[in-house]
């Protein structure tokens, strides 16, 4: 026997204990008497909490491979430091220990030991041979032979052997046994895929605890009940720990012998923690030291990357994103990024996507912020990084853009993925960054304005804007305060982009932008109508369409023409609108702009439903969802549904209309667009009367209401007043509904809405014919008809006809009835009505009885 061999055997007998959590790991292996069963696996962790569905895939897979006589494959447990790694072994070696009489072996290979240097094979295997009964000079030096030795013992033998805490493939693959009767399972920090791909290993992959499981540990080992006092504490503590089992267990070993001591006092101070890997110890045992072992071993230039990736503020990145941060080339980052990956540094739950824990993360930026001069550069590198991107997934986005359809699906993926790192990129940038800040929301604005979220976008416009204005660029301060006008619009907060757009306007005018000056009045007519302020919408979009014009920019005088088209109908003048929609949609398909024709099919389809020719707007609505489908506009998708649904609704599809605006409403509420979660719960509430289905009707329209109050929306209000006048008659409360009707009509007077005062004095004389007055409501119907042939609306005109016959029939003229009732039947024909037509013809019927 040699030296190294004595000294090795002399060490053997020596035991050492780690702390891990709140257990102990035998290191060296005690000697087993020749041909006795040897068990050295550590006592099992009392409080042993989770991981059922990986603990029984192991004991199952076990079992069944030992009952069908089947080479029992090699288990494999990864995970970042601190998951419970050795924990689960052992606990999973104590629940097959009755499987495997010739012995339970533990051996930890200190991949990652504080002050221990990785357990060489070679020493492995005598400690091995020695727990199973060798004498020291029946062991070979050289390594292949005391593989051979240790192979040989083993056959015919059913032991379980659990390598703990393993550097690599290399170091393990000699000590397995050569019988496939025995159970191993080996667990590293890193992913051992050479041991898979030699030995066909059965990887299982840990990651942190689900949160209940987290709190449930917690509980366990701090030794308090989980009362309804400190839940919410509790939940919020383990959230803070990252769901961590290490920092978890080491959160409640400080909290148990203090029972004084409140949960929610430790949440405060981890909240409230610059960095809190510092909270996170207990003796010499630390969720940083784990991480620090681990960061050790990494060589000079991937401990560089590591550090920078910490910087990142976002939730996860590409390669791409990684080299802008490392200032490396992005195949180099790829290298790097993979090799963390196999170290449990790094995450990839989506191929390509990497993404650091949080408390890795925290790890990795307090070693950045050592290097602080590292900083500054790598956040510049990849905001630049992000500009470019965003402004080359906006051009192949853009309106009329010639891009394939493949690259325009790539750039909106991008868009969908990334939107969220620039976002956090953008509020991480020092306020001397503000040209990138400026440039990124400018990039980022026409996919935001489609798809949102719009509450980022507020805040990033806002951001935008304020920064311009500090370095003086007054060109990119009026384009940041035209697209926060815009969003503050599309969120229903009209006086605040009112007040944006008035600024925006001051900056283009004086700077003689007449793009910029065109652009900002059509936004300030879109908030004009929604207020309702028709005329002074009339006014801005007429000089904007003349604007455009004399600029020769086609677009956004088609844009201006879109929103004139409804303005103009509104107040009356419907020859005019249809002449401006269809010069509209003529331009848009001139310039093959989908999204500018799918808005003007909207546009156009809104005219036709508004003139009774519902099957050819249900038509257009659906022509343009598909457009918007295709082009990931969720704005557009949204608004198309809500028109669609009111089509439906029209026509009697309530079934059809009920799931359309139901769709509409949930996007709506994802994108934070109030007007159309309004108008989606107020058709919805119609749908709902007209079905039968009062207290819905009343929940949806009266949360309409709130939401058209809330925006300063009168038009909207006076609507959902008028239908909620309805639900109130139907339920028998008349004197509500009187009141309702009577200031729905006060409103829609105010705005000169004339089809909106037909349907109010309509519904009035409904309300006047229940309460047995049909002199009075005689006169609500005459004077709703002409107001309704005005506004050019058939349903406001069948209405008015409708309730004029029923009252002479009430008065006995059962001439000028039937007559009445012939003409609101055939304009209920015409429009595609068959819902209106059979009630029609029930109050026929009936009329004709009692002509009888």
């Amino acid at each position: 026997m040699t030296t190294a061999d004595r000294n090795l055997q002399a060490r053997s007998s020596d035991r050492v204990y780690q702390a891990a959590g709140n257990q102990y790991i035998i290191d060296r292996m005690p000697r087993a008497d020749a041909g006795s069963a040897g068990n050295t696996l550590p006592r099992d962790t009392a409080a042993f909490t989770g991981r059922e569905r990986e603990l029984r895939g192991l004991v199952e897979s076990v079992r069944q491979h030992a009952e069908c006589g089947r080479t029992i494959p090699v288990y494999t447990i990864d995970g970042m430091p601190g998951v419970g790694k050795t924990a689960l072994a052992v606990h999973a070696g104590h629940c097959l220990a009755d499987q495997f009489p010739d012995g339970q072996f533990f051996l930890d290979l200190h991949g990652y030991t504080a002050g221990r240097r990785d357990r060489p094979p070679a020493g492995a295997l005598f400690d091995l041979l020695l727990a199973t009964g060798a004498r020291p000079s029946q062991i070979p030096t050289d390594l292949d032979a005391r593989t051979a030795l240790w192979r040989k013992r083993m056959a015919g033998r059913k032991a379980l052997l659990v390598l703990d805490n393993a550097a690599g493939r290399s170091q393990v693959q000699p000590l397995l046994p050569g019988a496939g009767s025995c159970l191993v399972i080996v667990t590293s920090r890193r992913r051992l895929l050479g041991l898979g791909a030699s030995q066909s290993a059965v990887p299982l992959a840990l990651e942190t605890l689900p949160p209940q499981d987290a709190v449930a540990l917690f509980a366990a080992t701090a030794g308090r009940d989980r009362d309804l006092e400190e839940a919410e504490a509790v939940a919020e503590l383990v959230r803070l720990a990252g769901y961590l089992p290490l920092a978890i267990c080491l959160l409640a070993a400080r909290i148990r012998p203090e029972p004084g001591w409140l949960v929610g006092d430790l949440v405060a101070d981890l909240a409230r923690a610059t960095r809190r890997l510092d909270h996170l110890r207990a003796e010499d045992v630390a969720v940083g030291a784990a991480f620090d072992l681990s960061y050790r071993r990494l060589p000079p230039a991937r401990r560089r990357f590591f550090r920078r990736l910490g910087l990142h503020p976002g939730i996860d990145l590409d390669q791409d994103a990684a080299a802008a941060l490392g200032g490396t080339a992005p195949d180099d980052a790829r290298r790097h990024l993979e090799a963390l990956y196999r170290d449990r540094l790094v995450d990839q739950p989506v191929y390509g996507r990497y993404r650091l824990h949080d408390l890795i993360g925290q790890y990795a930026q307090a070693l950045s912020d050592q290097a602080g001069a590292e900083r500054e550069a790598a956040l510049d590198r990849l905001a630049a990084h992000y500009q470019r991107a965003a402004q080359a997934a906006d051009q192949r986005l853009a309106r009329g853009s010639d891009c394939p359809p493949p690259a325009r699906q790539q750039a909106l993926q991008w868009m969908r993925v990334e939107s969220a790192n620039v976002f956090a990129c953008a509020a991480a940038l020092p306020i001397s960054a503000g040209h990138r800040l400026t440039a990124l929301a400018a990039a980022m604005a026409g996919y935001l304005r489609a798809a949102g979220p719009w509450d980022r976008a507020t805040a990033l416009h806002q951001a935008a804007a304020l920064a311009a204005e500090r370095v003086e660029d007054r060109g990119a301060q009026a384009r940041a305060l035209l697209d926060l006008g815009e969003v503050y619009r599309l969120t229903g907060r009209y006086l605040s982009a009112e007040h944006a757009l008035l600024q925006a306007l001051d900056l283009f005018e004086r700077a003689g932008d007449g793009l910029g000056v065109a652009g900002t009045l059509t936004q300030l007519a879109h908030v004009q109508r929604r207020t309702g302020d028709q005329r002074g919408a009339a006014d801005r979009l007429t000089e904007a369409v003349a604007g455009y014009e004399k600029l020769g920019n086609l677009r956004g005088q088609a844009d201006a023409l879109d929103e004139l088209g409804v303005v103009r109908y509104q107040i009356g003048d419907h020859r005019a609108a249809l002449d401006a929609m269809r010069q509209a949609l003529a331009i848009h398909r001139d310039l093959d702009d989908r999204s500018g024709e799918a808005t003007a099919l909207c546009q156009f389809g809104a005219f036709q439903l508004l003139t009774g020719e519902y099957p050819p707007a249900i038509d257009a609505f659906e022509r343009a969802l598909a457009v918007h489908r295709e082009l990931g506009d969720r704005h557009g998708q949204g608004c198309a549904l809500n028109y669609l649904g009111i089509a439906h609704c029209h026509a009697g599809g309530y079934a059809a209309a009920t799931a359309v605006l139901t769709e509409a409403l949930t996007l709506h509420c994802e994108l934070g667009y109030r007007p159309g979660q309004a108008n989606a719960l107020n058709y919805l509430g119609v749908v709902a009367c007209r079905t039968g289905d009062l207290p819905a009707a009343e929940r949806s329209l009266t949360g309409a209401l709130a939401l058209y109050r809330d925006l300063g929306s009168r038009p909207g209000q006076a609507d959902a007043l008028n239908q909620l006048g309805v639900v109130s008659r139907l339920a028998g409360d008349h004197g509500a509904a009187q009141r309702r009707h009577e200031e729905a009509l006060a409103l829609f007077r105010g705005a000169g809405d004339h089809l909106g005062q037909a349907e109010a004095l309509s519904n009035l004389g409904d309300l006047l014919l229940a309460k047995d007055d049909p002199e009075a409501a005689l006169d609500r119907y005459r004077r709703a008809l002409p107001l309704g042939r005005r506004a050019g609306n058939p349903r406001a005109e069948a209405n008015a006809r409708e309730g004029l016959g029923r009252c002479a029939a009430i008065l006995g003229d059962h001439g000028k009835a039937a007559d009445q009732f012939r003409r609101a039947r055939a304009i209920w024909l015409r429009v595609g009505a068959p819902h209106a037509v059979r009630a029609l013809d029930e109050l026929s019927e009936g009329l004709g009885r009692m002509a009888a």
